[in-house]
């Protein structure tokens, strides 16, 4: 079957014309990728090599890593279903010549994560039933785990505020990410709220917080509603209070991701990938400072539950571009994957889109992206994840933002470079990494 392949692209090479030619290319490439995602016994070793050296000549180039073995996680009958995917997906290129991978387009997401991270916790070092170690409050809560999740949360309860512990006060420009899951609301329940609060002094309720900010997120029995979103206190010079009453029926009694941006006195939020939030004149005086988490109303006796897990908050400084032309390399915590996985998550397309949008800007800029994972699991297992999420950055470049693909290269480096201590959550998250180096 391969071989049939190959012989039909040479017979095809034989009369093509310029434009024909750099189709074929393409066509090329992606073959290329396929012969390097299918994973394969012995038999796919030899085909994935002479297929490659094959292309090669054809071409008169060379393959990327063509002497790579491809780790083994399907059956024989896995393997030949691929083959038969392969060969269809060569046809199919005749009828369209851009395949989707899944990642979509989301053009309102333009948040893109703070490039040094300052607190992160995904509560997997605390015991469940207590209360976090990196959080403070001055009411109640605990760690739990969910029956459809892998993760732990930290259950927000009654009418309390809760602080991720930093050092210092938070910078002039930052962001937060943090996944939020809620359930028990509906027909014959009571509503609850949850407040996105910052505060110009430390506090661990709203009320005593100072001149503050705050985006009020309704759970009722018709949806997950954005409400409000207002300033107030002695300080404001100029008193902001809109009401939103975004209604999404679909994130009630779900999980979504919410992605904060700070800079200055601009602030924006997206729930999932929809910007909800863009008020550029919010956070007066010293608003900021501060940030925490006030539930009201969140009663665990009536069914409700919510939680949040993943936190996250990153300051802001140099951009990517800046970074790259000085430094000749950068190096992000903000594409995310699914965990033990290379499947790249939706809330990672702004920083993509970034990066995309700096290479078409600067067509003389290629780059080496390097995939880094963290010390947890073997290593031989770190090394194959940390190169398959590199291949598939490169892919999401190629194939959504139309990067040249001769443009990128990809390789994995597992945990053998760490850049931060893997004993503690906020390490193992820096460490998790994805590297760009300009070539």
């Amino acid at each position: 079957m391969k071989t049939k392949i190959i012989l039909t692209m040479v017979l095809m090479f034989l009369g093509i014309s310029n434009s024909q030619a750099q189709f074929l290319k393409k066509l090329k490439n992606r073959i290329e990728q396929k012969v390097e995602n299918v994973a394969v016994e012995k038999t796919a070793d030899r085909v994935a090599n002479e297929t490659s050296k094959t292309l090669d000549t054809i071409f008169e180039g060379n393959s990327e890593d063509s002497n790579r073995k491809v780790k083994n996680k399907t059956s024989k009958q896995n393997q030949n279903k691929e083959d038969e995917n392969v060969e269809s997906n060569v046809n199919a290129e005749t009828e369209e010549e851009s395949s989707q991978i899944g990642f979509g387009v989301y053009s309102n997401f333009t948040f893109v994560p703070g490039n040094k991270l300052l607190f992160y916790d995904d509560f997997m070092a605390d015991a469940l039933g207590y209360f976090p170690a990196h959080w403070e409050t001055g009411g109640s809560g605990e760690v739990v785990t969910l029956s459809d999740s892998d993760s732990k949360w930290l259950s927000l309860v009654r009418r309390s505020g809760y602080m991720p512990t930093l050092e210092n006060k938070l910078p002039e420009n930052y962001t937060i990410e943090f996944d939020l899951v809620n359930n028990g609301y509906g027909n014959g329940k009571p509503f609850s709220k949850l407040y996105f609060a910052f505060l110009s002094k430390k506090s661990y309720s709203m009320g005593s917080g100072g001149t503050l900010a705050d985006i009020e997120i309704l759970f009722s029995n018709t949806g997950f509603k954005v409400s409000n979103v207002e300033n107030f206190g002695g300080e404001v010079e100029v008193k902001i209070g809109s009401r939103i009453d975004r209604q999404m029926t679909d994130y009630l009694n779900n999980k979504v991701h919410i992605s904060i941006s700070v800079n200055k006195k601009r602030l924006r939020m997206w729930v999932n990938q929809e910007k909800m939030v863009d008020s550029p004149n919010l956070l007066q005086a010293n608003i900021g400072d501060y940030f925490i988490l006030q539930a009201m109303d969140v009663l665990p006796e009536k069914g409700h539950f919510v939680g949040i897990s993943n936190f996250k908050i990153a300051e802001s400084n140099e951009d990517l571009r800046s970074l790259l032309l000085k430094n000749g390399k950068f190096s992000t915590t903000g594409i995310y994957f699914d965990t033990g996985a290379f499947t790249v998550k939706k809330e990672s397309y702004g920083i993509l889109s970034e990066i995309a949008k700096m290479l078409k800007d600067n067509p003389d800029i290629n780059l080496e992206i390097i995939g880094h994972t963290d010390n947890q699991g073997d290593d031989s297992s770190n090394q194959y994840l940390s190169r398959s999420r590199a291949q598939m950055v490169k892919q999401i470049l190629w194939e959504e933002f139309e990067i040249e693909y001769d443009r990128l290269k990809f390789i994995g480096k597992g945990e053998t470079e760490p850049v931060d201590d893997n004993a503690t959550e906020k390490g193992r998250a820096n460490n998790r990494r994805v590297e760009f180096v300009k070539i």
